[in-house]
């Protein structure tokens, strides 16, 4: 049997925005089993492995006794061994017994899960806020998008020659240096073909800021589309925001390599550093 491959991202209520688990329909059993795959998480609250939750996964299995329906749910790989165990217990319970079964037995969310939506849209609100403040430049260049996200990748011709791994793909891995002992690494975090890159930051360290962490968990946003024949780049920094020290610098900085994105684009030559 073939399967719809379906990519969905959950927040979590009352915790930092930043908090998400992004999930992966990887099997379905018609009237029998649903799993999904945890590809992406962050979760604020643990101190030492924030991505705790990826490649776990929620496994729904469905039975039948009389006339009701039996839910097994499995949350596999979330063992007593790890840091979220009893809260995720918890979470868990409420989920799935409250939010969960009142929605299938009521065909209406509990009124929990209400109240849970209700903190959920207040905290996108004011992320829609914080967006806004984020670097964010729109560039045009004399390309297909195809071409456009294909030199976006080739990171060494255009940002740091110096670059090491790939950015091509979904989940490659590259490391940019900044004279040692300074670096940042990335994951490609979300790619769609011709139109979207992200480039989350996984680890770094800017010695020249106070706070020499300051870009871990942003993200390098590049979104395209096509207009008139050419390409419209929207580069968004997410995270990057007035209210850090490195933003001055930073946004002087990002000016210069999207000057020189535009060039290597257009001229098939850029400058990297």
């Amino acid at each position: 049997m073939k399967v719809i491959k379906i990519f969905f991202k959950s927040y979590f209520t009352g915790s930092s925005f930043l908090d998400f688990s992004r999930q992966k329909l990887i099997e379905v059993v018609p009237g029998k089993k649903m799993v999904w795959l945890v590809t992406d998480s962050y979760l604020n609250w643990i101190k030492t492995d924030k991505e705790e939750w990826t490649n776990t996964k929620m496994i729904f299995d469905i039975t039948s006794d009389g006339d009701k329906t039996i839910l097994h749910f499995t949350h596999e790989g979330l063992v007593p061994a790890k840091e979220c165990y009893d809260s995720c217990e918890k979470g868990w319970n409420m989920v799935i017994k409250d939010w969960l079964h009142h929605y299938i037995t009521a065909g209406t969310p509990s009124p929990e899960m209400v109240k849970a939506a209700e903190i959920r849209k207040q905290r996108f609100e004011e992320k829609s806020k914080l967006k806004k403040t984020d670097f964010h430049r729109t560039i045009t260049v004399n390309a297909s998008p195809a071409e456009a996200m294909k030199k976006i990748s080739q990171v060494n011709l255009w940002w740091k020659n110096d670059f090491s791994g790939d950015a091509g793909k979904l989940k490659d891995t590259f490391h940019v240096p900044f004279g040692d002992p300074s670096f940042v690494d990335f994951v490609v975090s979300e790619m769609v073909p011709d139109k979207k890159v992200v480039w989350k930051v996984t680890d770094c360290y800017l010695s020249w800021f106070q706070d020499k962490k300051e870009w871990n968990n942003t993200e390098v946003v590049f979104e395209l589309s096509e207009e008139k024949g050419k390409t419209k780049i929207d580069f968004t920094h997410t995270g990057l925001v007035p209210e850090i020290e490195c933003y001055v610098v930073c946004q002087k900085g990002w000016n210069g390599h999207i000057d020189n994105l535009v060039k290597f684009i257009n001229e098939g030559k850029g400058i990297p550093q």
